[in-house]
């Protein structure tokens, strides 16, 4: 049986589970089927988010409330994104908007 995240509206969701992660500030977005923990400093472990999953023609979106504010992640393959600060490289791209500050940041499947 799948998870209450895996399931919407009555459906059971294919997602590859994908994490987003930003630098200065430091902060994660770690997805599971339409959940998403948003983590930052402040809140190591994380807040679980529910949200609505659309796909994408290569990722997806996930729209939910965070601290009564509207939460996005945008999900998108962009091969080669870097972070700016190692040398790795990701094979997608995260826009995040979180009480109203849009993030761009490099994303990969977890």
């Amino acid at each position: 049986k799948a998870g209450a995240c895996l399931i919407q509206e009555g459906e059971a969701l294919r997602i590859t589970p994908v994490k987003a992660i930003g630098t200065q500030p430091f902060w994660a977005a770690q997805v599971e089927g339409r959940c998403v923990t948003y983590s930052t400093p402040e809140d190591q472990k994380g807040t679980r988010i529910w949200t609505r999953f659309n796909p994408g023609p290569d990722g997806g979106v996930w729209v939910g409330t965070f601290d009564g504010q509207p939460f996005k992640l945008i999900t998108r393959l962009r091969p080669n994104c870097s972070d700016g600060m190692s040398d790795r490289s990701y094979p997608m791209e995260a826009i995040l908007t979180v009480r109203g500050v849009v993030r761009w940041v490099c994303a990969s499947p977890n």
